[in-house]
């Protein structure tokens, strides 16, 4: 008896213990993963401060040679130029469609025409990014159907392929989706009552919306801000074939630095610098929009 009291009593501390701890075992798999992609921007940065060698690819020597061809070589300044400009754009076209797509969905009565609406925002995470991109690369063509339509139109094909705006509109459709379903929970968090408070104040739809409704979305459109602007600013797939290696971004340029020149210290360099200046860009969003509780100071 004495030994299955004990035995019992070790199994419920042991499930105590476990109990209380859960939530730390549960992000171990985060934790893991995190720490493998801090030891992987480690050794990038570490790589980008060694000489480069046409033989051994890199030598183990310090220099921030590589950091000044990154600012004073004007084919990869441009890349960023490109980068965060399109990716600017881009993320304010994505504001200005989904913050109206995202009310209008969380606020319609018709729930067939929120599930279609939904539907619609989904189904572009259902395809591949490479998918995405050949598709619009048939579409905006001269071959493809706005080179059909503006034939008939004007008899002469236009063809946005390798120009900036294909690019953008690959972003877009990369992008808004993401924008409209974080922004969507913030709508939902904003009482339908406050609106209809302000109306019987005498407040009009466009009153109501600008000053009561979107001040109480901006945590959801500072976080759509800046997952949209990471994900856009390191963004490969769209600038490669849209841009038809015209108008690359700077992921473009590492690419050919690191796997076609084999210059492995020049590109880590332009990594750094990209991760650098993104972690400087969110900081400042977070900052100003005063987002958790690292910026809010009581009162």
């Amino acid at each position: 008896m004495t030994e299955e009291k004990g035995s019992g009593s070790i199994k419920e501390k042991i499930y105590l213990w476990a109990k209380k701890r859960v939530g730390y075992l549960l992000t171990l798999p985060a934790i893991v993963s995190v720490g493998i992609m801090a030891v992987g921007l480690f050794y990038f940065s570490l790589i980008s401060f060694f000489k480069y060698d046409i033989i051994q690819i890199f030598v183990p020597a310090f220099t921030l040679e590589n950091y000044l061809r990154v600012f004073t070589t004007e084919g990869v300044v441009s890349s960023f130029i490109r980068t965060f400009t399109l990716t600017t754009i881009t993320c304010i076209l994505c504001l200005l469609i989904g913050i109206p797509y995202a009310y209008f969905m969380v606020r319609t009565k018709s729930l067939m025409l929120k599930r279609a609406l939904l539907l619609m925002t989904l189904v572009p995470f259902f395809i591949g990014e490479i998918v995405k991109a050949y598709s619009w690369l048939i579409i905006l063509g001269e071959k493809g159907l706005l080179g059909s339509v503006t034939q008939q139109l004007f008899h002469s094909p236009i063809s946005l392929v390798n120009t900036p705006y294909a690019v953008l509109i690959g972003l877009l459709h990369m992008l808004l989706p993401m924008t409209i379903l974080l922004i969507a929970p913030s709508v939902t968090a904003v009482s339908e009552y406050t609106e209809m408070a302000a109306q019987n104040l005498g407040a009009t739809p466009r009153q109501c919306f600008f000053h009561v409704v979107l001040p109480q979305l901006k945590p959801g459109i500072l976080g759509a801000l800046i997952v949209t602007f990471a994900i856009g600013a390191t963004e490969y797939a769209n600038p490669d074939l849209l841009g038809g290696g015209v108008f690359d971004f700077v992921a473009n340029v590492m690419y050919m630095m690191i796997f076609n020149a084999v210059n492995y210290p020049y590109g880590a360099a332009m990594g750094v610098v990209l991760v650098i200046t993104l972690s400087a860009i969110v900081y400042i969003i977070l900052r100003i929009g005063k987002i958790g509780n690292i910026f809010i100071r009581g009162r």
